[in-house]
């Protein structure tokens, strides 16, 4: 979520950034292993470091002022004989109930309406269920606009390049945490799609607010870190460690204990399933 002045310059450095890396277009999916040993493959004979060094780009340009927000479910936790339209009312509900969350904390004087783009899908229930949701939360909140599918290969949909960037990633958070029912440690990615989704009260908002030399300046240091850390381990002969930003970096001395302690009891609030709701919400 953004504003159209902010849209508009995202759209250039994208552009720009793909062009660095002389990509089509950003998809996360295409990146993995299995799908750059296909030949068709836009991204074949991509090496692993090319490929990181590509979404790490990406991802900072994606941070520069857009705020994530969206929902999520997981489908084997919702029951048996749960059907793939209950499955997709229930992620296009989260979906709405976040974007209005949102507005309220991230841009509470905003009194318009918001235009929403969806990834052009052929999946007709898919469609069917998010028509139904959108028009319910259009009479529940004023804010809540139409949505229009966009081809996301194509320029007019980079800002669904940029979500689907947010959401690969926040899936893996989310499924990690459903797999072991425990908040996750922090990995670099997370950090940096993430900078933009706290309110000001929140101990994370002062990643918002550096300056951006200094926030790629942060980002940089983070990663190589972690890549020392990672090839220490293949020296050692030691499997990789999970690369915990608070644990293993001067990041934490950017907080005070409070801070910590506020952030870690936030973090288990987001935890706990709301109501009759089974599923933890993040």
């Amino acid at each position: 979520m953004d504003t159209v002045e902010s849209w508009e310059r995202f759209r250039h450095e994208w552009k720009d950034a793909l062009k660095k890396h002389r990509a089509p277009y950003f998809h996360f999916r295409e990146l993995n292993r299995n799908e750059r040993a296909k030949s068709k493959s836009r991204f074949h004979g991509w090496t692993d470091k090319a490929v990181d060094d590509f979404i790490y780009d990406m991802a900072i340009v994606a941070s520069r002022t857009a705020v994530p927000f969206g929902g999520g479910a997981a489908f084997k936790r919702m029951g048996p004989g749960t059907t793939n339209a209950e499955m997709f009312t229930t992620i296009f509900d989260r979906f709405f109930e976040d974007c209005t969350n949102t507005l309220n904390t991230i841009f509470p004087k905003f009194k318009g309406r918001v235009s929403f783009f969806f990834d052009d899908n052929k999946n007709e229930d898919w469609i069917a269920v998010l028509n139904t949701v959108n028009k319910s939360w259009q009479a529940k909140d004023k804010r809540i606009g139409e949505y229009t599918p966009v081809k996301m290969q194509e320029e007019i949909g980079m800002p669904c390049q940029a979500a689907d960037l947010f959401a690969y990633v926040h899936r893996q958070q989310n499924e990690r945490m459903y797999d072991n029912d425990a908040i996750q440690p922090s990995k670099v990615l997370d950090l940096i799609i993430s900078r933009n989704a706290f309110p000001k009260s929140h101990p994370k908002h002062k990643f918002a607010l550096l300056p951006e030399p200094q926030w790629r300046e942060l980002v940089m240091k983070l990663r190589d870190h972690q890549m020392k850390m990672d090839a220490t381990n293949r020296i050692m002969g030691t499997p990789n460690q999970p690369y915990t930003l608070y644990d293993h970096n001067a990041l934490r001395k950017l907080f005070t204990i409070n801070e910590m302690r506020t952030m870690v009891k936030l973090a288990k609030a987001a935890m706990q399933p709301s109501g009759n709701d089974k599923h933890p919400r993040q």
